[in-house]
């Protein structure tokens, strides 16, 4: 059987994605007790992005989750989690990132990021507007428990931060 350049590129192609789900399986069971915690408080965040974040006061059942108020402060709020996730994977797969940086100062600058994010977004909350011909209702949305789980998850990011960095210190 003899094969051609095309052959030997296509199969290159097609394993692709098996050597990925390899490369994965390898990052997720290099990964440590501290960047466990990292990867869990970002999944946290994404869980909350489907609480509800807002309520108004007006119809208990009116909310507003994180993905319905997307804006771009939960874009930053997941760009920054997914970063999280990739440096903590490749940690796990035995990268070390490069002199200045550590992990731990990155896991505690992401967490802090978000947090602060997060309290952006319960100061500057969306409003409710809507006119009918009998009432008009103007009213600013209440905080609800999903935006605390959130920032439990930065909490949870920041923590892994700091444990990382107990254990690295000399002494």
């Amino acid at each position: 059987m003899t094969s051609s350049r095309a052959t030997v590129a296509a199969s290159r192609w097609t394993d692709a994605p098996r050597r990925a789900g390899a490369e994965l399986g390898r990052d997720l069971r290099g990964l440590g007790g501290d960047e466990r915690l990292a990867v869990i408080g970002v999944a946290a965040i994404a869980a909350s992005l489907f609480l509800p974040w807002y309520g108004v006061p007006v119809a208990n059942n009116l909310v507003q989750t994180g993905f319905g108020a997307f804006s771009w402060a939960e874009a930053a709020i997941l760009l920054t989690g997914a970063a999280t996730v990739f440096l903590a994977l490749r940690v796990g797969g035995g990268y070390v990132p490069p002199r200045p940086l550590t992990e731990w100062a990155l896991f505690v600058a992401a967490g802090t990021w978000i947090a602060l994010i997060l309290a952006y977004r319960m100061i500057d909350r969306p409003e409710l507007n809507f006119d009918l011909d009998i009432v008009t209702v103007e009213r600013t949305y209440q905080v609800r428990y999903g935006i605390f789980v959130a920032l439990a998850g930065a909490g949870i990011i920041v923590a892994a931060g700091i444990r990382h960095r107990a254990k690295r210190r000399p002494g």
